[in-house]
Order: C-alpha cells, then sequence, then structure tokens
C-alpha cells in the first residue's frame, strides 16, 4: 500500500487552483499501465510538453466538470502504480534528453492524490523519439499552448519562445557559474530626484486604485460571514527602472511581457494575466479564499514607464494571534525576483539596473512562525516578534545579476526581513533548499 503525506501549502494552492495552466495539468482518476499504450503515453507527451515549456505539475485525481475542476481522489492501487523510478524509465524511451520525474503521493481533504513534479528543460528541449499512433510522433518537440494543451510547434513564434528559453538557460547557466567565482560587487546608481519623484507619484496613483479595489472586494467578504474580519497584514511590491520615462513601452509590448513573466508555482501567479489598459499601462485584480480559509486579494499595475506595483493580503493577514510564515516569506521573494527577471526580459537591457523594493505592512507585535517541511518549528509559538509597524526591504541590481544569482538574492532577502523580526542568524541552506526545491517544482 502507498504512503501518503498530508499536502503542504504549496500543494494544497496548486490541487486547488481550478484552473489549469501552461504549467498545471489536472487529470481524473488513472492508473499508470505501461500496457495502455495509448494511455501511458499521452501522460508522456504532457510531461514532455510542460517540460519544454515552464516545467509545472500534473496533479491526478482532480477531474474536470463542466462547472470546473472536482477534486476525487485516487485509490491506494491507483497511487501504487507510480513510482518514480520506473515512471522515469518509461519517459526515457520516448523522450532526448531524459526528464527525471519526481512522484508526490499525499492527502488532502481526505482525498489521495498522486502529483507529478516536472522540472522545466535547463538548455536543451526534449524532442520525442518514438512514433505512438494517434499520441506521439518521432522527432517532435511538443510545448504546451496558449489555450493549455500539450501540441506540437506549429507556429514561428512558439517556436521563437522555445530557442529563446533553451539562450536564456544556458545564459543564466553560465553567469551563476561566473557569479560563483567572481564576488558581484554591489554596486548601485545615483538616481535623479526628478525621476524618484514622477516614479513615486505613480506608486501613490497605483495605492490609490488599490484602496478602491480592495474596499469593493472587502464588501463581498464581509457579506460571507456573519463578523467582519480585520485585515492587518499587506505586502507592497515595486520593480522599477533606473530612469524614467512616462511613456517608454506602449501597452501592448506590456500585454505581451505580462503574458510570458507568470510562473505558478503554488497555484496563485505571483503576476496576474488578465489585465485591463489604463491611461499609462495595465492593471488587474485577483480575488477569491485560500483552502485553509484565508481572504486572498492582489491589485496589480505595470505602467508604461516600466513601473510595477502590487499590492495584496498575505495568507495569514487575519491570523490570531498575529502571525507570518517564514517559509512563505521565503518563497515570497523567490516567486518575485524570478517573474521580476522574466517581465524585464526583451524590455530592457541586461546591465539596466532594476529597483526592487518590498514593504510589509502590519507587522508590529506580528510573530515570525514556520509551517512548512523543512523548517525547525511544528507549533505557532514563536520567540521572534516585529516591533515596527512595517518593515522594508530594498535591493538594486542589474537585470543579468537578478537573473544569475534569484537563489542568492531571495536568501539575502528574506534573511533581512527575518532580522526585523529579531532572527539574526536564519537558516540560510534550509532557505536555499526549499527556493531550489521551488525553482525545480520539487513540492
Amino acid at each position: 500500500m502507498s504512503e501518503f503525506i498530508q499536502a503542504n501549502q504549496q500543494l494544497i494552492g496548486i490541487i486547488e487552483s481550478n484552473c489549469e495552466s501552461k504549467s498545471l495539468d489536472y487529470k481524473g482518476p488513472m492508473s499508470w499501465d505501461t500496457k495502455d499504450k495509448k494511455s501511458s503515453c499521452g501522460l508522456v507527451k504532457d510531461i514532455i510538453a510542460i517540460a519544454n515549456t515552464e516545467g509545472g505539475c500534473i496533479v491526478i485525481g482532480v477531474a474536470e466538470k463542466d462547472e470546473g475542476f472536482e477534486l476525487i481522489g485516487v485509490t491506494s492501487d491507483q497511487a501504487g502504480t507510480f513510482e518514480s523510478t520506473a515512471l522515469c524509465q518509461f519517459i526515457q524511451n520516448y523522450s532526448d534528453p531524459p526528464i527525471n520525474v519526481r512522484v508526490q503521493k499525499v492527502s488532502h481533504k481526505e482525498k489521495k492524490l498522486v502529483i507529478l513534479e516536472i522540472p522545466r528543460f535547463k538548455d536543451t528541449p526534449h524532442v520525442c523519439q518514438k512514433d505512438v499512433p494517434d499520441v506521439l510522433s518521432d522527432r517532435t518537440l511538443y510545448v504546451r499552448t496558449d489555450n493549455n494543451e500539450s501540441a506540437p510547434i506549429k507556429s514561428s513564434s512558439d517556436f521563437r519562445a522555445l530557442i529563446e528559453n533553451a539562450i536564456r538557460n544556458r545564459t543564466d547557466s553560465l553567469l551563476t557559474s561566473f557569479r560563483a567565482i567572481l564576488t558581484s560587487s554591489s554596486s548601485s546608481t545615483d538616481a535623479i530626484q526628478e525621476s524618484e519623484g514622477q516614479f513615486e507619484s505613480q506608486i501613490e496613483a497605483a495605492r490609490r486604485q488599490f484602496d478602491e479595489e480592495f474596499e469593493v472586494a472587502r464588501r463581498q467578504f464581509d457579506e460571507k460571514y456573519p463578523y467582519k474580519k480585520s485585515y492587518t497584514l499587506f505586502v507592497e511590491t515595486v520593480f522599477k527602472p533606473e530612469s524614467f520615462d512616462q511613456y517608454r513601452f506602449k501597452s501592448s509590448v506590456l500585454t505581451s511581457a505580462v503574458q510570458k513573466a507568470p510562473v505558478s508555482f503554488t497555484g496563485v501567479p505571483f503576476i496576474f494575466i488578465h489585465y485591463k489598459r489604463t491611461d499609462d499601462g495595465i492593471e488587474g485584480t485577483i480575488q477569491g479564499q485560500y483552502s485553509a480559509g484565508h481572504d486572498v486579494f492582489g491589485f496589480s499595475r505595470l505602467n508604461e514607464s516600466g513601473l510595477f506595483y502590487k499590492k495584496e493580503l498575505t495568507a495569514m493577514s487575519d491570523s490570531e494571534p498575529p502571525r507570518l510564515s517564514a517559509d512563505d516569506t521565503v518563497r515570497y521573494f523567490a516567486e518575485a525576483i524570478y517573474c521580476m527577471t522574466r517581465l524585464y526580459e526583451g524590455l530592457i537591457d541586461d546591465s539596466e539596473y532594476i529597483d526592487y523594493r518590498a514593504v510589509f505592512l502590519g507587522t508590529r507585535d506580528r510573530a515570525l512562525v514556520w509551517t512548512d517541511r523543512g523548517f525547525p518549528s511544528g507549533t505557532y509559538e514563536s520567540q521572534y516578534v516585529a516591533n515596527r509597524p512595517k518593515l522594508e526591504i530594498t535591493a538594486s541590481r542589474p537585470l543579468a545579476d537578478w537573473r544569475a544569482g534569484k537563489v542568492d538574492h531571495a536568501i539575502r532577502m528574506a534573511s533581512e526581513l527575518m532580522k526585523g523580526f529579531g532572527l539574526e542568524k536564519p537558516n540560510e541552506e534550509k532557505m536555499r533548499t526549499q527556493i531550489s526545491n521551488l525553482f525545480e517544482r520539487r513540492f
């Protein structure tokens, strides 16, 4: 009988996303049976396509219905047919280079599920190397389409995107190696006062829009509960280029940028992809509820100047007593930097500086706690409590440096935030493992 573990927060977000994407696919209950060539190779096609796009997950035990997706689960016998070694050996017969898929067997809401974690290709896309009638074609590159289907590359734009990913992955690998050899200087530029003032004006306008949008969402939240919740913890994210030009990018260019930037590691994308146009950019909101009952709300805006602004509730915004998840915080910085480098890829030169500012609002008397596997506390008690109403972390680096050192930068910024809670020596190795697993889709 298969051994199941309780789904952690990241996996719950993926399981309950309730929508497929280029990096997430749902499958109804099924077994892994190599004798059923059509079914098993159909799964291989999805694995190759996801690996050739952004990497991601396939959740087995969630069925598509007319009104969305339903959590059904799998039987122990069905789950027992999925084993990482046998699965990877089978995939190796059809994919060159091989794909190392990780199998997770988890339980959630008394349902058993199998989750296949698929890493993104490193520098060489995976090519199908065998024919299977009506399923796979030899010497074919499969990718995830805009309709969230697995299909052969047919358009020049898809092929160009695949080449760009391959070049970027190879470049990132080289830059990361160089960073390990050379100590990167923490160079910074003196921002022009006029530019700073103009960016701040756009940030203030975005804040006012957030207040308006959140007031509407709050009334909707209040209608759902017999009592009004108190939302006390928000995170504000700002990315901006080094110089101000109000009409630097057309809205159509920004739309293309945000469509390629989002990566949904945990079910909720860091950058929302459904935007409406404004006078000087594009913006969007996201609203819902986490599985644990925490409300979700976020507002983001990307101005034609290149300024990106986002403000959102945290998963523990209404927690009593007030808490902040340390592992969620590490994940936040990792996702922010990852998506920031993708957002500005192709918009600005690699040598141009990007300022990143993260502001955690509502931190006074809030405790820092650990809630995920791999961190040192299994309780919500903590001796680490912030004594300031807000904590602000900033950094400015060239785009190429952000991209090549995204793990190191995320660790540094998360560590700096934790020091605001009195934790002077955070465990950086545990943070490095968490971030690396996140990027490799190992949840």
